[in-house]
Parts: C-alpha cells; sequence; structure tokens
C-alpha cells in the first residue's frame, strides 16, 4: 500500500473531537486553543507553494472558526464556505499576527457571489479538489516547485475566473488582515495576468497563466467561451519580477505536477517504514508524519532578502518546531536541512541577529517575547547530526546573537525578566561552547560555559522549583521546572529526587487528581511536549510509558478512534505536536540542543528510519510489557535508556526491551 493512501490531509483541521479520556489522561487539563488548525492544501514536502481552499477561517485561511485562544471556539460560519482558493498559508498556528492568503482565486458564472457551498471534498498529499454547490464547477488544486496549479471544469457557458491580488489575511477583523500596498496588475495577453504588490512589507511579484478556451478581458477577468475545463498556472516571486518568468516558464501542466507531487511525497513518507498490520494505526501514523513535513517552505535560490543562495521561511513557530519537528528533518532530509543552516547563515549575516520567527515578513521581532535563541538550538541539532554548512561562520554568528544587547540581562546581570528566557539562553550557550571547542574559539567557550550556570538563579533553593513569583510564558513554574536540562542530575538534586518525583506525580496526575491549578496540559500545549521525559532521569519508565500511551490513545486520534478533523489536541503549530507524537510512538525522543535521545517504549515491533545521510536506523520492541526496561544500540547497552543523537546517525539496530 502506497504511503500517500495513508494520509488522512483533514487530519487536525477542525476543533477537537478526542475519545473520553481513561486512566491518567482523564486527569489532564486543556488550557488552550482547542483546534489543530492544519489545512487540506495541495503543496509539497516542504514546497514553496501551498494552494488552499479559501474561507477566511482562522488561522490558515480554511475551515469555520474564529480566532480562539482557549474555551468554546466561536464559529464563522455554520457550514464551511468558500470564497475561493489562496497562496501560502500558515499550519497549525494560533495568533501570529501574518495569515498570508494571497491571490485569492474564485470561479464563478456571469457574477461572482461572496462565497459558495461545497460538496465533496477529497484531499491527498498534493492534491485537493471540490465541487461549488450552487455552480456547480468542479475545482481542483495541485502544486510544483515552480507554481500553484488550479483547474476547474465548467459545465455550461458563462464561466469566469477572478484572482484578488490584495487579499491579505482572514476575515475582516483588523488583528487577522493586513494592507495591501500599490498593486500594479498588467493584462500581458489574453492569457497572462502579471501582479505587483507589498503584502506584510514584501514586494511579491505574480504571474497568472491561462490555459483553456478562453480570454482575459480588459478587466483581467478570464471568461471562457463555451463549456469546459480550464487550468491557471500561478507562479509568485519575492525578488523580482524576472525571477517570477523565469519560475513560470518551468511550470508543469496540472496532471504532470500532480503526478510530481505524488511521487514526492510518497518518497518523502517512505522516510520512515512501520512494521504495522492495523491500517487505523497506520493512517494515524503517516498522516502526523504528513503534517509534521509542510513546514518549513524552501523558496530555492532566494527570497526578499537575498538571491543566489538557499531562502528557507516560515519558521512560523521554531519555540515549538525546535524541540521535535527541526530534529526530525534534520535525521531524515538532508536537502532541506542543508539549506535550512545556510538560510540560516544568511540571516544572520544580513540581520545580525538569528530570529526565532522567520515568516514572510520583513518583520523579525513577532513574537520575539516568546522565547530566546531558539536558533542557536535548532543549529546544533543540525549540527550533532552531521548536516553540512559552514560551521565555523555559523558558530561566530551564534556567538554574535547570544551577545546582542537585548542579551545582556543575562549575560551581564544572569537574570531575565522571563525565567524560561533564562534556560533557553543557558542551555544555548551550553550547546555553543561545544562549536566553539571545536572551531578554535577557547576564549569564547569558556565565556559561553560561565554564562550557561546562570540557570541555577531561575531555581529556587527552598523549593527545587522555578520561582514561583516570576514570569512565564503559556505556563507556569510548575511545567517549566521539569524541562530536561543538560546538567539534570545536579537540576533533581535541588529538589531531592523523592520530592522531584512527587513534584512530577502531582503534575501529571498520578497523585492529587482533583487539583487542576498545577497540571500537565495533555499535549495541548507545546510548551509540555518534553516534560513527560524528565521521569527518565529518576528510572521510572513506567511512569512515562503511561504518560505517553495515554497520550497516544486519547490526544491524537479522533473519536471515532481514527484520523479525523478532530483528532490533533491543539495548535500543532508548523509540524511541532505531530512530529512529538511520532517520536512518542517511535520510542525515541530528541532533546534538543543536547547530544541526546531519550528512549521509551516503541509503538510497533519494528521501524526503519531511513537517515539522511544514507544509513538506516531499525527500531525493535523486543517484549509486550506497559513500559521499557532496558535497550541496546548495536549490541551496546544504553545506560540509562539514553542514546546519543550523533551516534543515532551512524545507523544500526536499537533493541528495546519492554
Amino acid at each position: 500500500m502506497k504511503h500517500t493512501s495513508l494520509v488522512d490531509v483533514f487530519h487536525g483541521s477542525g476543533c477537537i473531537d478526542l475519545p473520553k479520556p481513561e486512566g491518567i489522561a482523564a486527569t489532564w487539563n486543556f488550557i488552550k486553543a482547542l483546534c489543530g488548525n492544519t489545512h487540506p492544501g495541495a503543496m509539497l514536502p516542504f514546497g514553496k507553494y501551498s494552494v488552499c481552499p479559501y474561507s477566511g477561517g482562522y488561522s490558515a485561511g480554511y475551515g469555520t472558526n474564529k480566532i480562539n485562544t482557549g474555551g468554546p471556539i466561536e464559529q464563522l460560519m455554520p457550514e464551511l464556505r468558500l470564497k475561493g482558493f489562496s497562496h501560502f498559508q500558515n499550519s497549525g498556528t494560533g495568533a501570529i499576527g501574518v495569515y498570508y492568503n494571497y491571490a485569492v482565486v474564485k470561479p464563478y458564472y456571469n457574477s461572482p457571489a461572496s462565497d459558495y457551498g461545497v460538496t465533496g471534498e477529497i484531499a491527498s498529499p498534493g492534491y485537493y479538489a471540490v465541487t461549488l454547490t450552487e455552480s456547480g464547477i468542479f475545482c481542483e488544486l495541485t502544486a510544483c516547485r515552480c507554481a500553484a496549479l488550479h483547474r476547474y471544469s465548467f459545465d455550461r457557458e458563462g464561466g469566469a475566473i477572478s484572482i484578488d491580488f490584495t487579499n491579505d489575511g482572514l476575515y475582516d477583523l483588523p488583528v487577522l488582515r493586513g494592507k495591501a500596498i500599490d498593486p500594479v496588475i498588467t493584462r500581458v495577453s489574453d492569457r497572462e495576468l502579471r501582479a505587483s504588490v507589498t503584502l506584510q512589507g514584501v514586494r511579491f511579484h505574480f504571474i497568472a497563466r491561462f490555459m483553456g478556451s478562453g480570454a482575459l478581458d480588459k478587466d483581467g477577468i478570464y471568461r471562457l467561451k463555451d463549456a469546459g475545463r480550464v487550468e491557471l498556472s500561478l507562479t509568485a516571486n519575492a525578488t523580482s519580477m524576472d525571477a517570477a518568468l523565469a519560475e513560470a516558464d518551468n511550470a508543469l501542466t496540472f496532471d504532470d505536477a500532480r503526478k510530481a507531487a505524488d511521487d514526492a511525497w510518497e518518497d518523502a513518507l517512505s522516510r520512515i517504514e512501520i512494521d504495522c498490520e492495523d491500517e487505523t494505526e497506520a493512517k494515524l501514523f503517516y498522516s502526523n508524519f504528513y503534517h509534521s513535513l509542510v513546514k518549513p517552505c524552501d523558496w530555492g535560490d532566494g527570497g526578499f532578502l537575498w538571491e543566489g543562495a538557499p531562502f528557507v521561511v516560515d519558521f512560523i513557530t521554531l519555540w515549538d518546531m525546535y524541540k521535535t519537528a527541526t530534529p526530525l528533518i534534520f535525521t531524515l532530509f538532508p536537502e532541506v536541512s542543508e539549506h535550512i543552516v545556510a538560510a540560516y547563515e544568511k540571516l544572520g549575516e544580513h540581520y545580525g541577529t538569528l530570529p526565532h520567527c522567520f515568516m514572510l515578513t520583513g518583520d523579525t521581532n513577532i513574537e520575539n517575547k516568546q522565547a530566546r535563541v531558539n536558533a542557536e538550538h535548532m543549529l546544533y541539532d543540525a549540527w550533532v547530526r552531521g548536516v553540512k554548512g559552514n560551521w565555523a561562520n555559523l558558530c561566530r554568528l551564534m556567538i554574535d546573537d547570544i551577545m546582542r544587547p537585548e542579551y545582556s540581562d543575562f549575560t551581564e546581570g544572569g537574570v531575565c525578566p522571563k525565567t524560561t528566557h533564562m534556560l533557553d539562553m543557558a542551555e544555548g550557550c551550553a550547546a555553543v561552547a561545544e562549536l566553539a571547542d571545536t572551531y578554535g574559539m577557547a576564549e569564547e567557550a569558556e565565556n559561553l560555559r560561565v554564562f550557561a550556570q546562570n540557570w541555577h538563579s531561575a531555581f529556587d533553593p527552598e523549593t527545587g522549583m522555578l520561582y514561583a513569583d516570576r514570569e512565564y510564558y503559556e505556563g507556569n513554574h510548575h511545567n517549566y521546572s521539569f524541562r530536561p536540562m543538560r546538567e539534570m542530575e545536579e537540576r533533581i538534586a535541588l529538589c531531592g529526587r523523592d520530592r522531584f518525583e512527587a513534584a512530577l506525580d502531582r503534575f501529571f496526575g498520578f497523585t492529587h487528581g482533583e487539583d487542576k491549578s498545577a497540571r500537565f496540559e495533555g499535549f495541548n500545549n507545546e510548551t509540555d511536549m518534553e516534560a513527560p521525559y524528565a521521569y527518565n532521569y529518576i528510572g521510572r519508565q513506567d511512569k512515562l510509558c503511561e504518560i505517553l500511551d495515554g497520550g497516544d490513545r486519547f490526544m491524537f486520534r479522533a473519536a471515532s478512534g481514527g484520523t479525523g478533523r478532530g483528532g490533533i489536541p491543539g495548535n500543532n503549530d508548523s509540524g511541532g505536536l505531530s512530529s512529538c507524537w511520532l517520536w512518542n510512538v517511535l520510542g525515541i525522543f530528541p532533546i534538543s540542543g543536547q547530544n541526546l535521545m531519550l528512549i521509551a517504549k516503541p509503538k510497533f515491533k519494528r521501524s526503519v528510519m531511513k537517515l539522511a545521510n544514507g544509513r538506516t536506523l531499525t527500531i525493535l520492541r523486543d517484549g509486550e510489557s506497559a513500559y521499557s526496561k532496558s535497550a541496546s544500540f548495536n549490541g551496546r547497552e544504553c545506560e540509562g535508556l539514553k542514546l546519543t543523537a550523533s551516534a543515532m546517525m551512524e545507523g544500526g539496530e536499537l533493541v528495546i526491551r519492554t
């Protein structure tokens, strides 16, 4: 069976509809967005283009939701109605401030309506199709590396297609909308439109080419002479119209693009093979794998900041992505990994800093208070997995970023306003110190190691937990207190092992089940993704595996038991949650910023990861008990159920005994 046939593209695109939780999962406390916010648009793995049915819904432009950040979701409309089909979407994000959905294409008869009902939605990786109810127009979408492709089938005369090049964002709410600046639209011929418009501070150059029995009128509307089928190829470039033309000339036809997209997704999804006879479980796996591979977006050689070098964008929620999504990419996909590293080198040279939110906008300060030095964690993870890059220069750029004036509170005073930033900075400094040692920057490495010790100032010596009265982002001192750290033994000693375990038990609901004031959020919020693995450090694999099993059974599947629109427990945040689930069920989990994989219990008897360097990692589960007891890698015991990421990349066989 093809891997693409196991993907539910709609997984996570609607309000959560999960099974009623049982056991430990019944004690968890959802606090945030109650929708995965994914979308079913057509795209390639890490593709530049995404083309999606557009309703104006939050937050990808698809669906029926209004803006939401917790609690019951208000509905924008009682059922899905489309305004057209748009380009470039966020994937799984919450309130991020920039929502794209550019160049809205609308097919209709005679004169357009404001929106249209839908029937017969279908989608597979790289393809989407729907019939507009009132008009009966059959609409198909796909994408290739050089264009977004549309195909519309009109069964009577009077058909027309318009493009709104000025759309920016979602429905009519100021915080969700941007303003198009200086749009210039030119009808080049009966079949080609060109448009240049500034959106979110970026000048986009669009080329729309039509193929069918009609022609563009003086207003830029494509009108058919008779019933029939029309193909539209839409190219966008953020460097120049000449560059857009070069792309447009290399665009595929619709059928060729659809086949190439299916082939590309089949290749990407085949990077992990699982032994699984249960089709429902296989669909869950490959649907989550799919949603882990849509971001970031590789724009090839250039974007709005430079030409002639890799340009990778849409690190929209790097504070989530760096924990699980980018380690997955660096483990499996060599080309995009090298492009990410090269793009961040260019970003560092261009801005003098390494942003942790990089979108199609000139503003790199979006959500800049969420976290610090996430890029350093991400780049370390690439380095330790052997991704090629100009690492000596990147190390210098990382040091410069750490030493930026905005971070002097940490580098000079040792304390940040947000306590979580102190942990970000300390762990990032320790990671970059390794690179500095490697590339002959001994003095800088020593300074970084001194800075790394500032983590002590974040913890209350009376409680052994982070200070309760300090500022935190999307959490409190409880959930952040269980972050896996490099000096974890010393960190646990601050509490004492028994008190540390008691605090963990209370947080995850093993005790004080009625008290939700300091409670795990059940994978509803990426803040807690790595927190269960704190149990690994005190040898309580039974509790770790019980939590992971609860997450698998009650958080990442629809109430029906399989995939579905309601089958992701919160904002998927550019693949952050889906990739977290993926690592959990594979039985190994990356600790970002460290050369470390923590071992849990594999869901499958056997899985094979095709590593980015051409080697393979086979993970075998030996036994049927509820939790992992020991493991060996290539015949050597994994002390403490740990494995280095660099060893993992050597490939071989990991046997996990349960």
